[in-house]
């Protein structure tokens, strides 16, 4: 990857304050106020904090270089055909074969009716045979595990990496500043913060590469975790403990590439990636400081040339380049200022300069009087003006010192408090890498920070919606150059597949030859069977006559002997009634006789 031309601030920087120094540095005004703001309250901060990010590439090659296998295995997995055997009625059966007829010899219970006649039988129900194509095997759960472990591993490393940096990192500048002069009092308060956005687009040369391969990554597992393949697989058992090494898992290259990176996930400790934060050194020098009061000076210039009255925009010093004054004698325009009269003697000249020289060194010891008095009147109320000063000036340091203090044990407090945390997360990590726990620790983690997170996103949505954008368009971009370069692979892997399958076409149609023959062969040989079993068959028919023979011979016999049987009880019936018959004609002559008898 080329490396991109870097731009920097030196050269815009020397030439604002080139322009400021050599349009003011020669005015009176300048110095005023640079001396003045020298001597104000002022109150500087400066910090400056970045943080460097260092990946660990042995999980990213892992993972990287498993991409091709997951997607292999995806688009042709390994399934197997399963065989269920059920008992329906038989008129939601569809089809019947030997084995259906076998079952129903074995389970005389399913068979309806049975004519004796014809020999026909009507079963009340069949058993029918379901073929069903499963890919819930042992080595797509594993895929199925690897991918899921995979693409979590990937996601918790991908959100920690790319995500937004809080606000204590960056350059910060805080100016507090309270100038007093003789005409106006000024105060200023500005504070400064420069974050750079933390992008996979925008990130250090060296880690850049890094980071688009992770961003790839994710984006390809999260398109396998919603394929038809994950989506048959996501309520099937996971696989747990040691790996069963399979054949499958031992010679085909892309399971095995799999089961190895099933095994590197498990084993792997690490965080994979380490945060580095590096801080500036805070202290202001003399040259930083004078370019914060060009600052100052450019914000005073920029809000009292906005000002609507002259008198507001008035300055406190002239804006004029400073001149050397000279101081010449005046002695001969003295003379011929005091008089008129040329005609003078020496003696009256010198009475008449001394006079006037009397009277302008009285007029200079009054006006330097009534100087030093405005002087002192000024010097007080400068004084008072400045004690005053000085006594806000001390309240405002003992409030800013006892404020500063409160930050400074508040910061002291919130350090120890993360020293704290910090000891206690090492000693639970430590813990849980012991354990080999550190993913569950790693899931608590982040669920902890989730909502603060999304907060922060949801604040910072709007400034990253173009980053976004962007980050969208290269994707596709790369999405769409993978996809015309899986297109020619597909090209190329279509030209391939119809060679072959011409070939393929070649050996079938040698095959179909060679298959026809034997074919032919078999079909004489089947004939020969057919013939033989037909023969069987006739055997066996004759053999089922004789026993039916047999049979209709054992049932002739049975119905001869109930013929006689129910011969033998008519005849015996008969003579029951002619005995009978006999006994009652018997009982009747008795009768006569004895009345007979009796007339007698």
């Amino acid at each position: 990857m080329a490396k991109k031309d870097i731009e920097i601030i030196d050269p815009i920087y020397e030439k604002f304050v080139r322009s400021i120094v050599r349009s003011l540095g020669s005015t009176d005004f300048y110095e005023f106020f640079m001396e003045a703001i020298s001597r104000s309250d002022n109150r500087f901060q400066f910090s400056n904090r970045r943080v460097e990010k260092v990946v660990d590439t042995a999980w990213v090659d892992s993972i990287e270089s498993s991409l091709k296998a997951f997607q292999h295995i995806i688009e042709s997995p390994r399934n197997i055909i399963k065989e269920e055997e059920i008992i329906v009625n038989v008129a939601n059966a569809k089809k019947s074969g030997s084995d259906v007829v076998r079952h129903l010899a074995q389970h005389a219970s399913l068979v309806e009716k049975y004519e004796e006649d014809t020999g026909d039988v009507r079963p009340s129900k069949l058993m029918q045979k379901f073929r069903e194509d499963s890919t819930g095997i042992y080595e797509n759960r594993l895929v199925f595990t690897a991918l899921e472990m995979a693409h979590q591993f990937v996601k918790i490393r991908h959100d920690a990496l790319l995500e937004s940096m809080s606000d204590e990192f960056g350059a910060k500048l805080r100016i507090d500043s309270d100038m007093v002069t003789a005409t106006e009092n000024m105060h200023m308060e500005m504070y400064m913060h420069i974050k750079d956005t933390d992008s996979a687009l925008d990130t250090e040369d060296k880690n850049s590469d890094v980071f688009n391969r992770i961003a790839k990554i994710h984006r390809v597992l999260s398109i396998l975790m919603t394929s038809p393949f994950a989506q048959r697989l996501m309520n099937k058992p996971r696989v747990k403990g040691t790996v069963t090494k399979t054949n499958v898992l031992k010679k085909d290259p892309n399971y095995k590439t799999i089961m190895h990176l099933f095994e590197f996930l498990r084993g792997y400790q690490d965080i994979g990636y380490t945060i580095k934060i590096i801080e500036q050194n805070p202290a202001i020098n003399e040259h930083f400081e004078r370019d914060i009061y060009h600052n100052i000076l450019f914000n005073y210039l920029v809000l009292k040339g906005h000002l609507e009255r002259d008198k507001d925009r008035q300055l406190p010093a002239p804006l004029k380049e400073k001149r050397h004054s000279l101081k010449p004698k005046f002695i001969k325009e003295i003379i011929e200022e005091l008089t008129e009269d040329y005609n003078l003697p020496d003696v009256e000249i010198r009475k008449v300069l001394i006079e006037e020289l009397t009277k302008d060194q009285l007029m200079q010891e009054e006006a330097a009087e009534r100087r030093r008095l405005v002087e002192e009147q000024a010097q007080r109320k400068k004084a008072e003006q400045e004690r005053i000063r000085q006594e806000k000036a001390a309240e405002r340091e003992r409030i800013r010192q006892e404020k500063a203090a409160e930050r400074e044990r508040i910061r002291m407090e919130k350090e120890a408090e993360r020293e704290r945390q910090m000891i206690e997360r090492m000693e639970r990590e430590q813990e849980m890498r012991r354990r080999s726990k550190l993913f569950k620790e790693e899931i608590q983690f982040f669920q902890k920070y989730f909502e603060d997170r999304l907060e922060m996103r949801a604040e910072n949505s709007k400034a990253e919606e173009t980053t976004r954008q962007d980050f969208e368009d290269a994707a596709w971009i790369l999405e769409e150059t993978e996809r015309l370069k899986n297109e020619e692979i597909q090209r190329e892997r279509l030209r391939r597949r119809e060679e072959k399958e011409r070939k393929i076409r070649e050996e079938i149609e040698l095959q179909q030859r060679a298959l026809r023959e034997e074919a032919e062969r078999k079909e004489q040989e089947r004939i020969k069977l057919e013939e033989q079993a037909r023969q069987e068959r006739a055997l066996q028919q004759e053999r089922e006559f004789e026993s039916v023979s047999m049979y209709i011979k054992e049932l002739a016999y049975f119905r001869a002997a109930l013929n006689g049987r129910k011969f033998m009880r008519l005849e015996q019936k008969e003579q029951e009634k002619k005995a009978q018959a006999e006994r009652d004609r018997i009982r009747k002559e008795r009768a006569e006789a004895r009345k007979a008898s009796m007339k007698k």
